[in-house]
C-alpha cells in the first residue's frame, strides 16, 4: 500500500518521469541552491547558468540534491501564491482534517528517504535534524486552518534541503582538501553569490561605441575628403551658391584664361604705376 502511494504521488504530484530522470536531470533546479527555491531561474535555453551544486561532491549526489530540492519546491511553494505567501501540495492536501496531514507526513519522508540516497548516508545527527523539522510541521498540520497557513510558512522539506546542501557543502570541501586541491574562488550554492550572479545578468547591455569608419585600429582614413561648395554673396542675397560656367556659351575658355594670367607683384605694381 505505502508502494503503490508513494509511486501515484511521484508521478501525479511530483511529476517525476523518464523526462527529467525522475526528478534527478531537472535543469530549472540544478542551477538554484536551496536556500533560494522561491526564485525564479533563467528560463531561455539561450542563457547559460552555473550549476548551483557544491563544489567537490560527486555526480550522484549532485543529482540526489537536485531531486531533493525540486520535491521541496513542489511540495512547499509549487501550486499558487496568495497575499505573498506561496502554497504547495503539502499545504493544500494538509487541509484535509487528519488524513491529509498524515499524507503531507508521508510525502515529508519520502523526502527524507531520498536525502539518504547520497553516497555513504546521512549521519545520524543530520538525520535527527530533518527529523525535528518533520514532526514540527505535522504538528503545526494537526492546527484547523491557521495550521495550513503556518505549515505554508514552515516549509519542513524546504528546510531539510537547506540541511543537505550545507552538509554536501562540508563534504565536497573535505574531498577537495584529500585530493591537494586547492579550496574554489566562489560557491555556487552561497545565497549571497547566487544573488550576485542574478542582478549581474539581469543589467541592461553596455554598448560600446564603435570607433569611425577608415579609422578603426588607430589608422586613419585614406579617402580623399569631399570638395565643399563654395558660396559667394551677391544681389541676390549672402550665401547664394557660386554659379558654374556654361560650357557651351564659351564661359569655360574665359575662366580658364582668367586663371592663366600671372599674379602680379608688388614691384610690378609699383614700376606700372611709375610709367604714369
Amino acid at each position: 500500500m505505502a508502494s503503490f502511494l508513494a509511486k501515484m504521488i511521484s508521478k501525479k504530484v511530483l511529476r517525476e518521469s523518464l523526462q527529467n530522470n525522475y526528478g534527478k536531470d531537472d535543469l530549472h533546479f540544478k542551477t538554484v541552491p536551496a536556500t533560494r527555491l522561491n526564485s525564479t531561474p533563467a528560463t531561455k535555453k539561450t542563457k547559460k547558468r552555473r550549476k548551483a551544486l557544491p563544489p567537490g561532491i560527486s555526480e550522484h549526489d549532485g543529482k540526489v540534491l537536485t531531486k531533493v530540492k525540486r520535491r521541496a519546491y513542489r511540495l512547499d511553494m509549487g501550486l499558487f501564491n496568495c497575499c505573498g505567501i506561496r502554497f504547495g501540495w503539502s499545504s493544500v492536501i494538509g487541509i484535509i482534517p487528519v488524513i491529509g496531514d498524515a499524507i503531507d507526513c508521508f510525502m515529508a519522508m519520502m523526502v527524507l528517504r531520498t536525502c539518504q540516497q547520497i553516497e555513504g548516508g546521512l549521519p545520524k545527527e543530520v538525520q535527527a535534524k530533518m527529523m525535528f523539522n518533520i514532526i514540527v510541521d505535522f504538528g503545526i498540520g494537526l492546527m484547523p486552518f491557521l495550521g495550513d497557513v503556518a505549515d505554508a510558512l514552515f516549509r519542513a522539506n524546504t528546510k531539510n534541503a537547506v540541511v543537505l546542501e550545507k552538509f554536501l557543502r562540508e563534504k565536497g570541501k573535505k574531498n577537495i582538501r584529500q585530493s591537494g586541491l586547492g579550496p574554489p574562488s566562489t560557491d555556487p550554492t552561497d545565497p549571497d553569490e547566487f544573488d550576485r550572479r542574478v542582478k549581474e545578468e539581469s543589467l541592461p547591455p553596455h554598448y560600446v561605441e564603435a570607433a569611425p569608419l577608415g579609422q578603426s585600429n588607430g589608422t586613419s582614413s585614406t579617402q580623399p575628403a569631399r570638395p565643399q561648395e563654395t558660396r559667394k554673396s551677391n544681389r541676390f542675397g549672402p550665401g547664394s551658391k557660386q554659379k558654374q560656367p556654361d560650357v557651351e556659351q564659351g564661359h569655360y575658355r574665359q575662366e580658364l584664361r582668367r586663371h592663366q594670367e600671372p599674379v602680379p607683384t608688388a614691384a610690378g605694381e609699383r614700376s606700372r604705376h611709375g610709367r604714369y
